[in-house]
């Protein structure tokens, strides 16, 4: 008790001079030029996120689900429009190899980028930017898949006079006439073809472009742009004489009478493991009676096939059987059509090539004798129609450089008539390379297409393109170790629901419903937006000399008088837009 008043006195005797310290500036702290301290700095720079660099379309994933996550959705369809033409489309039925490379993988799960792009087709409104061309050309497209249409939107939008040629009544190819209703309705290719159609260019139907048609568009045009498909069907290497129940893949999928040749049959043998052969068997699942046996028969083994494992999945669920390592070996003739014999085989990858092979793997044959056999083992352009030259060295397909050019002048291709992989997205952006390439034809400029690469893809940014540059960085690919995810919670996806097997395989309506608007909300919250500024504002809260200045969201600028070079805003960035430097 003593101590204690000795103590309080002591502090009674000396209060003058604790009253002469004070933790307060006298004056102003500017006079503080901390930024002396260290050669340093911190600055802002916007990158690329994984997922984008591994769509081939390129778009704009990170700041259109943003938008999203704001409930802009005609924004949102913007961002996407700017380098997508069919997000619609590409939204029902795209392998989405974003969503393999999303950041959030390693986290918890994937962000589900293509029900987002559904989300914004389908919710959102926009129209696409246009520019005047310089010098507009009169370029002439043979096509209207995918690839047609994304070279005719790509040079509307360019500026150019584009004409569309097309072979069947309606255009869209493959989209309208290869991919059933179940996956991607009508509807949806209507509205999606509408909107290109919107933007000036013309459009030719009934009108088949063979040899003559196709001299005749190389002296009316400037240039001519190939993407008439691949609807020949890949034949099985066997004879099929006497074989009338014998039938193809595509050829199935386009023939009105469908319905017709499925009546009353027992059994199905679909030979295939591919999409087409999926569609195929889920088709037939839905054209034959509720009894009818279904079966796809593919060399690759269970678990293995090519197909998008979405599809497999959906096929099983519908009954189908599905039937791995083996391969037809003969069709015999009979009274009830052909019997057709399997042997088993192991399918081997060369890696020196990359091509794959077939082995027989010895064993037991299978013997199978279906009402009706569908293959369903790819197809191939019709060579007749076209020049020799332009087949050049590469088979079945037409010839191309990296600029989508065939050795033909002024004549380019892409979509399936290509060698690429023959999915819709790969042939947009086959469509987007051939347009941009004409454009710098046309404007006299250096066809370099390498500084419009996303990364160490072979996507390229039409944005960057049109605008004369990119506000990011192309080249620089965030990864999840660059990321702050401490900010952020583990979540579920928002998964799409689908209609229950039993009830979809009576009729052809849509399976998958989508994304409401609110849970498309909430899921686009999930994307980290990997390397691009959002204006969350903790480097500018966080920073302990105040050196950062906020002229407007997402406008941020580093005082160097009073920035110390400490790298707390660096650190605690969630998507990594600022990186740590020395000042000049």
């Amino acid at each position: 008790m003593q101590d204690m008043q000795d103590m309080n006195h002591m502090h009674d005797t000396n209060d003058m001079r604790y009253k002469l310290i004070a933790p307060f500036a006298q004056g102003s702290t500017t006079v503080h030029k901390t930024g002396q301290w260290s050669g340093r700095r911190p600055a802002y720079l916007e990158k690329l996120s994984p997922c984008r660099e591994a769509c081939p379309a390129g778009a704009d994933i990170p700041v259109a689900l943003w938008m999203a996550s704001e409930g802009y959705f005609d924004e949102g369809l913007k961002t996407i429009l700017q380098e997508n033409p069919l997000p619609g489309i590409c939204g029902r039925v795209c392998y989405h190899p974003c969503q393999s490379n999303c950041n959030r993988i390693e986290f918890d799960a994937a962000v589900e980028i293509r029900s987002m792009e559904r989300a914004l087709a389908d919710y959102g409104s926009a129209t696409p930017t246009k520019k005047r061309a310089d010098h507009p050309k009169r370029i002439a497209v043979a096509g209207s898949g995918p690839a047609g249409l994304s070279a005719a939107y790509f040079l509307s939008r360019l500026g150019h006079e584009v004409t569309i040629f097309e072979a069947r009544k309606e255009p869209g190819g493959v989209l309208r006439y290869g991919i059933p209703d179940y996956r991607l309705p009508k509807s949806i290719v209507k509205k999606e073809i509408a909107r290109i159609l919107s933007l000036g260019v013309s459009l030719r139907t009934g009108v088949s472009v063979d040899g003559h048609i196709f001299n005749r568009l190389r002296e009316e045009y400037d240039a001519v742009f190939l993407s008439t498909g691949a609807w020949n069907p890949r034949r099985l290497d066997l004879a099929t004489d006497g074989c009338s129940n014998v039938l193809y893949g595509l050829d199935f999928l386009s023939n009105p009478r469908r319905r017709a040749i499925c009546e009353d049959k027992e059994s199905v043998v679909v030979v295939g493991g591919g999409d087409v052969a999926v569609d195929v068997a889920r088709t037939a699942r839905r054209l034959c009676d509720a009894g009818a046996k279904i079966t796809m028969v593919a060399p690759e083994k269970p678990g293995s096939f090519p197909a998008i494992p979405e599809g497999l999945k959906h096929a099983a669920e519908e009954g189908i059987e599905m039937i791995g390592g083996y391969r037809p070996v003969r069709f015999v003739a009979g009274e009830g059509g052909a019997r057709l014999e399997f042997t088993r085989t192991i399918v081997e990858k060369n890696p020196a090539t990359g091509l794959y092979s077939m082995v027989d793997a010895g064993g037991e044959e299978m013997l199978l004798q279906p009402d009706i056999v569908i293959v369903a083992i790819g197809q191939v352009p019709h060579v007749a129609s076209y020049p020799s030259n332009l087949f050049a060295g590469d088979g079945d397909n037409v010839y191309v450089n990296e600029l989508g050019v065939t050795p033909s002048p002024n004549v380019y291709a892409g979509g399936d008539l290509i060698r690429q992989r023959p999915a819709v997205v790969d042939a947009i952006a086959s469509g987007k390379r051939a347009a941009i390439a004409m454009d710098m034809e046309a404007q006299g400029l250096e066809k370099d297409l390498r500084v419009l690469e996303l990364g160490g893809g072979l996507s390229l940014s039409a944005q960057a393109y049109m605008e004369g540059a990119s506000p990011i960085d192309l080249k620089r690919v965030v990864r999840l170790d660059e990321l702050n995810t401490l900010l952020y919670r583990k979540s579920e996806p928002h998964s799409p629901q689908y209609r229950r097997p039993a009830a979809r395989i009576q009729s052809f309506s849509e399976v998958s419903r989508g994304l409401n608007k609110e849970k498309a909300v909430e899921e686009a919250k999930r994307c980290f937006s990997c390397g691009r500024c959002v204006g969350c504002d903790l480097c500018f809260l966080l920073c302990p000399d105040m050196s950062i200045s906020r002229k407007a969201k997402k406008e941020y600028t580093i005082v160097s008088d009073y920035c110390k070079g400490c790298s707390i805003c660096a650190t605690t960035c969630p998507r990594h837009v600022i990186e740590m430097g020395e000042s000049r």
